[in-house]
């Protein structure tokens, strides 16, 4: 049996705008491309929490 992630809007949104970012058509995107734009997406919005976590500790 495969593992299926359901993808919210905002996450496809935003794996989108990484190949957008690195002048990737998302039609055209390969699947290591796609997965690739997913885990920067994915990295970055985790990222993005821990700065905001620690940031609200100044």
């Amino acid at each position: 049996m495969a593992n299926v992630i359901i993808k919210s809007d905002a996450r496809k949104a935003q794996t989108a705008a990484v190949l957008k970012a690195y002048g990737v058509s998302g039609a055209n995107a390969t699947a290591a491309q796609r997965e690739a734009a997913e885990h920067i997406a994915v990295r970055s919005n985790e990222a993005y929490r821990e700065l905001q976590r620690l940031g609200g500790k100044r």
